[in-house]
């Protein structure tokens, strides 16, 4: 995905930690397990995030054990399963399929079709065991990719769309948790893709590509990344900032309504404050004071 769902490891206990990496290590095995060593490619910690928070909340069975892998091929690691491991592993290669689309939609870039069509073949039994779900993620990117395609600067919309995304994959089961967890990913996919906007409108201005947030960065159309004074790049942090606490809350607020006791620091730890690591390594790099 994008690299913001993460733990704030400085403020992470060392066990905390070493659970969080038992985790990932599952996820891990449950991409190879249902899509092989190309779904083990789309491996990203924020995906972690969700395997964490279903199995805080539903407690299933774990399966945990150590192994050798690919990237640590020496030393055994340990890993936690369970279901929702591999629920999370289709999730994320759906996700993964979307985005290496998207780019070859924008950037015609070969290599991620290829990637994909590896990923998602047009008989491939994940469209079946998750059609409805496939179809709203589909539908949603789409709209994304039409507002961006007509420059539209409507952030709400724009990130309100990924929210929907993330909202349909946090919602695992038609139960009493629907909601919150609907609710919770809808937020928490605003701020990713805010923050994602963020993080990248650097580049966006160098290459001449589209973001809505160039628009909050001056008035007159940007050229030039020099022209871009320190007080711009503060107005802008100051008002993503506000932008982004607001999502930040309100996910927070679904979240405690949750029931979970097991690893909650870990969660907390990533909703109270690792999800704002880029936002303040990017504004300390662009609003560094002389």
């Amino acid at each position: 995905m994008f690299g913001y769902i993460v733990t704030n490891q400085k403020e992470l206990k060392i066990k905390d930690f070493e659970q969080y990496h038992r985790y990932y290590c599952g996820l891990c095995r449950a991409l190879k397990k249902r899509h092989g060593a190309k779904g083990q490619l789309s491996l990203s910690y924020d995906m972690t995030f969700l395997v964490i928070l279903l199995t805080g909340l539903y407690e299933p069975e774990n399966i945990s054990g150590t192994s050798l892998c690919i990237p640590h091929p020496i030393k055994k690691h340990e890993y936690i399963m369970n279901d929702y491991s591999e629920y999370v592993a289709d999730m994320n290669v759906i996700l993964t399929y979307y985005k290496c689309m998207d780019d070859w939609q924008d950037e015609k870039k070969l290599a991620r079709k290829l990637y994909a069509d590896m990923l998602i073949s047009r008989k491939s039994p994940l469209r079946k065991r998750y059609r409805e779900k496939t179809e709203n993620i589909a539908a949603r990117l789409k709209q994304i990719y039409e507002l961006e395609k007509a420059e539209s600067d409507d952030l709400d919309a724009l990130s309100g769309y990924f929210g929907d995304v993330m909202a349909e994959i946090c919602a695992v089961r038609d139960d009493e948790w629907e909601r919150t967890l609907r609710t919770l990913g809808y937020y928490l996919g605003k701020f990713v893709y805010i923050l994602d906007a963020y993080d990248d409108i650097e580049r966006d201005i160098r290459d001449q590509c589209f973001n809505p947030l160039i628009s909050r960065l001056a008035k007159e159309p940007v050229n030039d990344i020099k022209s871009i004074s320190t007080e711009d790049w503060q107005h802008l942090a100051d008002w993503t900032k506000e932008v982004l606490m607001l999502m930040a809350a309100n996910m927070a607020k679904e979240f405690e309504m949750l029931p979970i006791i097991q690893d909650v620091e870990i969660l907390r730890n990533i909703i109270y404050s690792g999800i704002w690591n880029s936002y303040y390594k990017v504004t300390d790099k662009r609003c560094k004071k002389e």
